[in-house]
């Protein structure tokens, strides 16, 4: 395996974990339109991830797991932060079908 295809992927581990970072304020701030576009920013960052992996097969040297375990992490913790701002309690009560496009979209980006 070259170092070039590890490079690819390690930086594509920083980009996605960036994008992370900035969903975490973004939730934080609740921002709902800041989070919708860097879900869409994930998703590209995805597949650089995905190209990358698929370059060096599924073993990586344990520096590199842990990058991976650390973005997984992020993930995880964004999707609670997420879940707990509760988006759908903030829609007035009969209103399920007439939820707003972008909360029904975040909704489903963070569900399981």
């Amino acid at each position: 395996m070259s170092n070039v295809s590890y490079e690819k992927l390690l930086e594509a581990l920083d980009l996605h974990h960036n994008l992370l970072h900035a969903e975490m304020q973004a939730i934080a701030a609740r921002d709902l339109n800041t989070v919708e576009d860097i879900l869409g920013q994930k998703d590209q960052s995805l597949d650089l991830l995905l190209l990358a992996k698929r370059e060096l097969g599924p073993d990586f040297p344990p520096h590199i797991q842990s990058r991976i375990s650390s973005v997984l992490n992020l993930q995880e913790k964004n999707t609670k932060s997420f879940r707990n701002l509760h988006v759908q309690d903030n829609q007035p009560k009969g209103s399920g079908d007439l939820l707003n496009p972008l909360f029904k979209r975040l909704k489903q980006a963070y569900s399981k």
